[in-house]
C-alpha cells in the first residue's frame, strides 16, 4: 500500500504522530495501517473535539451529537493503539515485560515479576 498519497491527508499533529512512531520502530505493512488508522482517529478525535469546544455540549436542549462521537472515537482510538502494541523504547530488553496484551478488548494487566 502506497501510504504517501494517505499521508498527505492527515492534519500536522497526526502527521507528526505517524513520523514519531515510524521514526522510532520498524513496522510491517499492516503495522503501518494500522497507525494510519490511529493517525485518522487523531483528526476525528481533534474535529469532534473543535465542534464540542465551539459549540458546547449541549444543543437545543440535547446533548450535542459531537459528544457521544467524541467519546465512541475515543474508545476506538484506544482500541487501536492496544491493537498496535508498540513495545517501550525505553525498557530493559532483558527484563521480563511489564504488561501481558489481553487483546484489544481487554486491558493490560501487570504481570508478575515485573
Amino acid at each position: 500500500m502506497d501510504f504517501e498519497q494517505h499521508l498527505s491527508s492527515l492534519s500536522a499533529t497526526a502527521r507528526a504522530l505517524w513520523d514519531s512512531v515510524d521514526s522510532d520502530y520498524e513496522l510491517t505493512s499492516q503495522e503501518q495501517r494500522l497507525l494510519l488508522e490511529i493517525c485518522r482517529t487523531s483528526d476525528t478525535l481533534d474535529a469532534l473535539d473543535a465542534d464540542v469546544q465551539r459549540n458546547g455540549v449541549m444543543r437545543a436542549n440535547k446533548v450535542n451529537p459531537a459528544v457521544v462521537e467524541l467519546r465512541q472515537t475515543r474508545i476506538a482510538f484506544a482500541r487501536l493503539n492496544a491493537a498496535l502494541a508498540l513495545p517501550d523504547l525505553e525498557e530493559d530488553e532483558d527484563a521480563p515485560p511489564k504488561y501481558q496484551r489481553l487483546g484489544t478488548r481487554g486491558p493490560y494487566k501487570l504481570v508478575k515479576g515485573g
